[in-house]
């Protein structure tokens, strides 16, 4: 225990012997706010989270109830803030675009109808042979270079921001 008394806490949560807490996000909502539903993507916030519910989302929507704002997702994707990228390249990855593309696509509809966060900003397509995939969250990108290693396996490599909630995830074959 000696060792740690010439330590100084700054106080803030997270910020224990000057270790790095975890950033937040400039995009949520602020503490306080009641229910509110995005008028883009028909997201409801309750509770302190965004979630879908399309019965809700049609009872509250038109009424005083609720607040109709512009969910974090939705404005991360207007002001294109990605979190994460993919970059997928190699001449397997031209050889199999269009199968990869599918996974892709299906594994982004799949986790983004059970998260309002995860979703897929941008896929741009640099040259013949190299694609580049922007996300909402730094797990998505994650995720999709994950699911795209189990399926045809190849060269994963993940590179985290120290400072900034963002990763960049390199997938090649």
């Amino acid at each position: 225990m000696e060792k740690y008394k010439n330590r100084k806490w700054s106080g803030e949560k997270g910020k224990k012997f000057g270790k790095v807490g975890r950033t937040d996000d400039p995009y949520m909502p602020a503490e306080g706010q009641e229910a509110s539903i995005c008028t883009s993507c028909q997201a409801v916030y309750q509770e302190k989270r965004w979630f879908f519910d399309e019965k809700l989302y049609q009872k509250l929507a038109g009424t005083e109830k609720a607040r109709e704002v512009t969910c974090p997702t939705c404005r991360k994707i207007k002001d294109h803030y990605p979190e994460g990228v993919l970059t997928l390249s190699g001449e397997f990855f031209e050889e199999h675009k269009n199968e990869i593309l599918t996974l892709l696509k299906n594994e982004a509809d799949r986790v983004a109808g059970r998260s309002v966060a995860d979703r897929v900003i941008s896929m741009t397509e640099e040259g013949k042979n190299r694609l580049v995939v922007e996300t909402t969250t730094e797990k998505l990108a994650q995720h999709l270079g994950r699911a795209v290693y189990k399926a045809y396996k190849g060269d994963l490599d993940f590179r985290w921001s120290e400072m900034n909630k963002f990763v960049r995830v390199y997938w090649k074959r």
